[in-house]
């Protein structure tokens, strides 16, 4: 298993390390190695107190925020490092990639060794987080044909792929379900509030739910988790967006006065004991964009599920998903106004009767469709299938597509596969001139 400097944190880490636990569970031996575009590895410093270690999984220590600490990483621009890991791949059944190319930041400028990593004569499969790969990952177009399949993680990342000439599989993220997990659960009495725990991405819009806690129950927890650049924004004193005021007064600073409380980066241990004892889940995002490919919500809407808290979702995220609104999850409007948010956010509060049927439909559909050991078994299925003649998927292919993904590879400075990639899908990009 390998990924890219890209994106190493978050919900990269929890697919990693319960893939791994599954795939162990299964018999299967896996290695974990990260891939950097600096000439040298240097350990990120971590505080000893944000770590933490899954039992079986990936054996590093992590950090949600902040990605792994003491992961073995290859600095690919040294060719003999190049030939090792290609070398050391072939001795592997496959290499899952997550996020299987690198993306266009000021790191890998001019940066184009990583296309030597793929000729490593064993099965390369693709995992796709992101539900805009045409947009975000077109290069992944010029290595396509080393690549046996993709394996994508919602709808939307399913229904974007659909631009490779790649088999693709919808596999869902998997997860640690204790067998008692539901027996332990608590009702809907001995919990209170919510609890919305994310990057802080513009995409994710947790400012509407901001804005939106004035109007919630003064009684109800009101529990904000996580960080990224939006935060930054919304909170800062000097750089704070003027759409994250209000009157004059930023939006953040109205909702701690009406209880909000902010818990910073959570572990994912630490998120699952707070869902544990709340009655929602709270997932704001939503985005036009990435709803043409389908739904992309996140892990913790089946972290709360698993849980037995009820999830809230906006109809953007959630559209064209596994999950039914009023049948999995609680729906928001993505037009909704602060006070109607806070008046659903209210209603699922308060409506006990709906709230526990939700939760009961929510512990059967978790168990047999996100259980880690069963998601590992489709992975080693699709593995384990031939490979398919995977040209006649060339249709697929957009002329808009392609001339990004050769624009992307002049980014890396690579001319030759710019001008082999116009070349190989001349028929495809000739048929929009």
């Amino acid at each position: 298993m390998t990924l890219y400097n890209i994106q190493d944190y978050g919900g990269i880490i929890n697919h990693a390390e319960y893939l791994t636990m599954g795939l162990k569970q299964l018999g299967h031996e896996v290695d974990i190695v990260g891939l950097t575009p600096k000439k040298k590895h240097v350990l990120r410093s971590f505080k000893k107190q944000d770590l933490q270690v899954l039992p079986n999984g990936t054996g590093y220590y992590h950090n949600q925020a902040r990605g792994w600490y003491g992961m073995e990483k290859i600095p690919y621009l040294n060719p003999n490092n190049r030939k090792q890991f290609v070398e050391e791949a072939s001795k592997y059944d496959a290499v899952l990639w997550h996020i299987p190319v690198p993306t266009l930041n000021k790191e890998n400028k001019d940066v184009s060794e990583w296309l030597d990593l793929y000729d490593n004569g064993t099965k390369n499969i693709a995992i796709v987080h992101d539900g805009n790969l045409p947009s975000l990952y077109p290069h992944l177009l010029t290595v396509a044909d080393k690549f046996h399949s993709a394996v994508c993680v919602h709808p939307a990342a399913y229904h974007s792929a659909k631009v490779l000439p790649i088999r693709r599989h919808l596999i869902s993220n998997p997860f640690e379900i204790p067998t008692d997990y539901r027996e332990k659960s608590l009702g809907f009495d001995q919990r209170n509030g919510f609890l919305s725990a994310q990057i802080f991405k513009a995409w994710k819009r947790v400012d509407t739910l901001i804005k939106a806690i004035p109007h919630v129950l003064p009684e109800a927890d009101k529990l904000i988790g996580g960080a990224g650049i939006e935060y930054r924004y919304m909170t800062s004193q000097d750089k704070c967006k003027p759409k994250y005021y209000k009157d004059g007064v930023k939006i953040w600073d109205i909702a701690l006065l009406y209880g909000m409380k902010y818990l910073g980066v959570m572990p994912n241990k630490e998120v699952l004991q707070t869902l544990r004892q709340c009655r929602l889940q709270i997932d704001s995002s939503w985005s036009k964009k990435y709803a043409a490919h389908g739904a992309h919500y996140n892990r913790t809407t089946i972290e709360a599920m698993l849980c037995g808290a009820v999830p809230v979702a906006t109809d953007l995220g959630m559209i064209n998903s596994f999950l039914k609104p009023d049948v999995n999850y609680i729906e928001v409007p993505h037009t909704a106004t602060a006070r109607e948010y806070g008046e659903i956010i209210n209603e699922g509060l308060t409506n006990k009767q709906n709230w526990e049927w939700i939760q009961n439909q929510n512990f059967n559909y978790v168990i047999d469709n996100f259980e880690m050991k069963k998601i590992a078994q489709k992975y080693v299925d699709v593995i384990s299938s031939p490979y398919e003649n995977q040209n006649r998927r060339l249709s697929n292919v957009s002329p808009k597509t392609v001339k990004q993904a050769v624009n992307n590879l002049e980014f890396f400075n690579a001319p030759a596969k710019a001008s082999e990639a116009t070349e190989a899908y001349a028929l495809v990009s000739g048929a929009g001139s």
